[in-house]
């Protein structure tokens, strides 16, 4: 799987100067000066620091394609503007020799991140959760409102129901301030450990957050996945969301992998 190559460059000389250039050069920039009306470059700066964990490995193809908008609707650059903020980074990442096969992948994540500071600022209310508003029942509420039905259990773990691909729980650590999404696919009794290893060779080999992992000393055997999160500096519930969308989105692409029907489904 592909590895987020942003979280190598934070703190670094070469990353600091390149990003006070990159702002400066939007800033002055007549057509695109407006990107970073509301988005000023400490507030950038901290939530590429803040925030990189939430990013979603894509293909090296999808890299090679050119990065699209990704904040709120309403503050979204047409296509023209937003185009022009791409080969404006592209340019200086050239100018500033950084790696070649580095740098479209640090434009999807630069961006995909400035982005997410953007739609924050733009926000009427507050869309991260921090502090004592990092609850079930308030993380029930945020998803809700994303149309993803979640249930809190009486262990305080939300398990969802509708609105994703696949069935799936939310985990709230906060002694190690983590959030853990988790979810299982139920394997039938005649099932043969070289059906499952195939399935979980075949999953290993795809550009996916799941990885899957046989369990079966914990109730009926199954399929276990899981993909963690901090949330040290508050939890992005955008950034989050589509972290939830993902994991389930590649869980129940498992079952593509399942030829002779050894994996039970979800009805």
């Amino acid at each position: 799987m592909v590895q987020i190559l942003l979280q190598k460059y934070l703190g670094t000389p070469e990353f600091e100067g390149f990003i006070d250039q990159f702002y400066d050069s939007v800033t002055q920039h007549d057509l695109v000066k407006h990107f970073f009306i509301v988005a000023k470059k400490p507030a950038v700066i901290q939530d590429l620091k803040r925030y990189w964990p939430y990013l979603l490995p894509k293909s090296t193809l999808e890299y090679r394609k050119p990065a699209t908008p990704t904040s709120s609707y309403e503050i979204q650059l047409p296509e023209r503007q937003f185009s022009e903020i791409v080969i404006m980074m592209t340019k200086l990442f050239r100018e500033m020799k950084f790696n070649s096969e580095h740098a479209p992948q640090l434009i999807h994540e630069i961006l995909e991140l400035i982005e997410e500071t953007r739609s924050q600022t733009a926000d009427t209310a507050s869309t991260t959760l921090e502090g004592k508003d990092i609850d079930p029942e308030i993380l029930h509420l945020f998803l809700k409102r994303q149309k993803i039905q979640t249930e809190v259990m009486p262990s305080k773990a939300l398990k969802t129901s509708k609105g994703l691909d696949h069935e799936s729980w939310i985990r709230l650590d906060h002694e190690e301030k983590e959030i853990l999404i988790y979810g299982k696919i139920f394997i039938k009794d005649q099932a043969f450990d070289d059906q499952l290893t195939e399935i979980i060779e075949k999953q290993a080999d795809r550009e996916s957050i799941v990885q899957l992992r046989l369990v079966r000393d914990s109730g009926p055997q199954h399929l276990y996945a899981s993909h963690t999160l901090p949330f040290s500096n508050g939890i992005p519930m955008r950034l989050f969301t589509r972290c939830l969308q993902r994991f389930c989105m590649d869980l129940a692409a498992v079952y593509s992998f399942d030829k002779e029907s050894i994996l039970k489904k979800k009805t």
